[in-house]
């Protein structure tokens, strides 16, 4: 299993409008449709940095890359580099998940 992790960095400002883009957009929902993705979050620190970091679990690297050949990701992408400090979303870190427990 993969989690894929993506750091936007906005200003403090712009925070609740890249929330709000997601959530107008249906972005985690669309992603968990139109893909082989497992789950996906989006998270806020807690420092007041305007750090925003998305999570999501894939079953391979490859259903991954499948979700950042998706056209409407691209699109999606283009609406949310005006909320960027540095205008760029790029690709998420990659990370296998070696140890996983869960609550059940």
């Amino acid at each position: 299993m993969i989690r894929t992790v993506l750091t936007l960095d906005v200003s403090l400002e712009r925070v609740n409008g890249v929330v709000e883009f997601y959530d107008s957009a249906d972005i985690l929902q669309y992603s968990l449709d139109h893909s082989e993705a497992l789950a996906s979050e989006i998270s806020l620190a807690l420092d007041g940095s305007g750090v925003i970091m998305v999570t999501a679990l894939w079953p391979s690297s490859e259903s991954y890359q499948g979700w950042l050949d998706n056209p409407w990701r691209a699109s999606s992408g283009d609406e949310l580099r005006k909320f960027l400090r540095e205008g760029e979303v790029g690709a998420g870190m990659l990370f296998e998940v070696v140890q996983s427990v869960e609550r059940g």
